[in-house]
C-alpha cells in the first residue's frame, strides 16, 4: 500500500485525458521549505514546473541518464512493465491526477522527501519520491 502511494507520487507526464481539463489558475500550496518549483506545480506537460519536469531531473541526479534505465527503474517502482517512457508517463500522470488533484484544476503541491531513505530501502528516494498534495483553491 505505502509503495503503490509512494509510486503514485513519483512520476507524471503528458496523458491526453478523454475529457478535456478546465482552464483554471492554480491555488496555493503551503509555505513549506521543503516545497518544490516555488509554488503549484502542474501535472501534466514537460520541463520546468511540471510534474515530469521534476521527475526527469531526479531521476538524471541519480545517474539514470539513458532512457532504458529510467524506464527500468520506474517500471520497477510502480510494478509495471511498460517498454517506453512515454506510457510510464501516461500512467502515472493518471494516477496522479485521479488520487491528487482532487479538485481537478491540474494543478498540485510537490515536496521534498528528507530523511525517509531507511524507510524505503531505496538509495535514490531524496532525488525520485516527491511528496504531493493538492493545490488549494480559495473559497469565493
Amino acid at each position: 500500500m505505502i509503495r503503490r502511494l509512494v509510486s503514485i507520487a513519483l512520476v507524471a507526464g503528458v496523458l491526453a485525458l478523454a475529457a478535456p481539463v478546465r482552464a483554471i489558475s492554480p491555488g496555493s500550496c503551503p509555505s513549506d521549505s521543503k516545497l518544490l518549483n516555488g509554488g503549484p506545480t502542474r501535472v501534466a506537460g514537460q520541463g520546468p514546473g511540471t510534474w515530469w519536469g521534476l521527475v526527469i531531473n531526479g531521476l538524471l541526479a541519480a545517474g539514470f541518464d539513458e532512457e532504458q534505465e529510467q524506464i527500468a527503474y520506474l517500471n520497477s517502482l510502480f510494478g509495471t512493465s511498460y517498454t517506453n517512457l512515454a506510457d510510464l508517463q501516461a500512467f502515472n500522470i493518471q494516477e496522479v491526477s485521479a488520487f491528487w488533484d482532487k479538485n481537478q484544476n491540474g494543478f498540485v503541491c510537490a515536496f521534498e522527501l528528507r530523511g525517509t531513505r531507511a524507510y524505503l530501502g531505496d538509495p535514490f528516494v531524496n532525488l525520485t519520491f516527491f511528496g504531493i498534495s493538492d493545490d488549494r483553491i480559495p473559497k469565493n
